[in-house]
């Protein structure tokens, strides 16, 4: 699946077209092109990126409506220069398409993207400028209607076109982002300036994976170590969690991957809360105890020897999501007392 449709994220993070750090005991990728520097694009990435791209589960239930991505702001180009479309279009044509987290796949998809782009066509429409640049970049002749593969092609674009941005430097902008083939899911991290007229200067180029999208646990998140609980955002590699083996037992592992994903304000969690007291604030696609994810429990569903309470959507402003990897066969821990699974297992 693209990395332009959805990856599942840490509870609590998205835009995800946003920077995401991850620690692990890996050594981090070297730069692969000699205009590469040791400049550090915005967002750091000190080991192979996660990859947490894959087939978007099935939610239940009924889900608000997706929010329409907000435009870019299409100002006027100097004389002579490219409009932001046609500038962004340039980035594209040299470094591939931008591999970026979807806002109608995450945290969860909530429709049909078909029937997204008919919905939206009029809205992008309106932006001249910019859709003029996607007709002329996808070869669609303007008309008074397209076809449905037209609408979604054009639909894709202007998602892409507004999940790459151009901040104003005294060179031109400023643009950093994870660009490639999003059929392999693999590119390179590029950070650079264009002018207005359309060239390029690449400070660093290094190999990635697509961005983390939101599927991990919120912000305070209390997870078990031998110790007592400690806050998820606190923990380090290296420090002992409970986890369990391969027969189920309860065994102490140190921690081997860390990492967190900002997320917009406009994120929402699964609040989680089971009979008994227990209780968590964890992204939808996140795996649960057994590998089936959080977004699928409902209210008088079983769960660890407990009756799911409920399980609804809620808005989170944390900021970034965070989750952990314990050492071993499985991949679990326990987050406020729920055993959950870890979106970095297998990574």
């Amino acid at each position: 699946m693209r990395i332009l449709t959805l990856a599942l994220a840490c509870v609590a993070v998205a835009a995800c077209g946003g920077a995401a750090t991850l620690d692990t005991a890996s050594p981090s990728p070297s730069a692969s092109a000699a205009e590469s520097a040791t400049v550090a694009p915005a967002g750091t990435v000190t080991a192979t990126a996660i990859t947490v791209i894959g087939t978007t589960p099935p939610i239940t239930g009924t889900l608000p409506p997706s929010p329409t991505p907000a435009p870019t702001t299409t100002p006027s180009p100097a004389p002579g220069g490219l409009t932001q479309a046609q500038l962004k279009y340039r980035i594209v044509d040299r470094f591939g398409r931008l591999l970026f987290c979807d806002p109608d796949y995450y945290p969860v998809a909530r429709a049909d993207e078909q029937a997204l782009a008919h919905e939206r066509l009029p809205a992008i429409q309106q932006d001249a400028p910019t859709f003029s640049a996607i007709l002329s970049h996808l070869g669609i002749a303007p008309a008074s209607s397209y076809t449905k593969e037209q609408e979604l092609a054009i639909y894709r674009d202007w998602k892409m076109l507004n999940a790459i941005r151009l901040e104003p430097v005294s060179a031109g902008f400023h643009f950093t982002g994870v660009f490639g083939s999003p059929s392999t899911q693999q590119g390179t991290r590029v950070d650079g300036t264009i002018d207005q007229r359309g060239t390029i200067t690449v400070a660093s180029a290094t190999p990635s994976g697509p961005p983390p999208c939101p599927i991990c646990l919120a912000r305070g998140t209390r997870i078990a170590t031998p110790s007592g609980e400690v806050a998820v955002e606190d923990l380090r590699i290296g420090d002992v969690v409970l986890t369990t083996d391969e027969s189920g037992a309860r065994v102490s592992a140190p921690l081997v991957m860390i990492g967190s994903t900002p997320v917009p304000s406009t994120h929402r969690v699964v609040h989680l809360v089971l009979a008994d007291g227990r209780t968590v604030n964890v992204s939808p696609g996140h795996p649960a105890a057994d590998g089936q994810p959080v977004g699928d429990l409902a209210a008088g569903d079983r769960y660890d020897g407990a009756i799911v309470t409920s399980a609804e959507l809620v808005p989170y402003t944390g900021g970034a999501t965070f989750d952990v990897l314990p050492a071993g066969a499985t991949g679990m821990y326990w987050a406020n007392g729920v055993p959950l699974g870890s979106t970095l297992f297998g990574r």
